[in-house]
């Protein structure tokens, strides 16, 4: 080989190493990006929520309750009052009857006609009553039950047995199935008993 071609691929191999080299270097100049650290990626990570105010929620539940509470008891009372409001209105009229029935001017009229007048009232008054769940409580034969009947004596009968009801000092009143009123009443004790004394002195009669 001559010298000059000798020389051309001496340069030609000094070219591309130091191109080789320049490539290397330009990789080794690139700064490499640093990895996060363990701990700030944890924290990244495992960053907690905050946590719900347990206090205030509990706050507000109680104090929304409480009005609750205040709102239900005013409607009741306010239910109370409309009932008897309109239970007063109705009895409003009873009252103008008897006012009238008592009218001096009415009573130098006939007795029957006043009992009349009387007994139309009370049955505008009953009806009224009867209208609002108001009845009368049945006891008279019926057994003595201390949820319904208040006991005013004890009387021996032959009529009814022991614990049931012989007699009404006071009427019961029922309102829907609620005891309004208890009834006063007579409590049979059964047939009278006859003492020993009565016995032996029918045995000397008989003898």
């Amino acid at each position: 080989m001559s010298d000059k071609n000798e020389q051309t691929a001496r340069a030609a191999d000094k070219n591309s190493t130091e191109v080789e080299v320049e490539h290397l270097d330009s990789e080794t100049e690139q700064p490499e990006k640093e990895a996060p650290s363990a701990g700030e990626e944890t924290k990244a990570v495992d960053k907690p929520e905050p946590e719900p105010d347990w206090e205030d929620r509990y706050l507000r539940l109680a104090a929304e309750f409480d009005n609750y509470k205040k709102r239900s008891a005013r409607d009741f009372v306010r239910i109370i009052k409309n009932a008897e409001g309109d239970l007063i209105r109705e009895l409003t009229e009873v009252l103008d009857n008897l006012e009238r029935a008592l009218d001096p001017e009415h009573r130098n009229g006939e007795l029957d006609e006043l009992v009349k007048g009387i007994d139309l009232i009370y049955d505008q008054f009953k009806s009224v009553l009867e209208k609002r769940g108001l009845s009368r409580m049945k006891a008279i034969g019926e057994p003595f039950d201390p949820e319904k009947h208040e006991a005013m004596m004890q009387i021996d009968s032959d009529d009814y047995p022991d614990g049931h009801i012989t007699g009404e000092i006071a009427v019961g009143y029922l309102l829907g199935d609620r005891v309004l009123r208890h009834a006063k009443v007579i409590v049979s004790r059964g047939p009278a008993k006859e003492k020993p004394e009565e016995k032996e002195d029918e045995g000397k009669e008989e003898s």
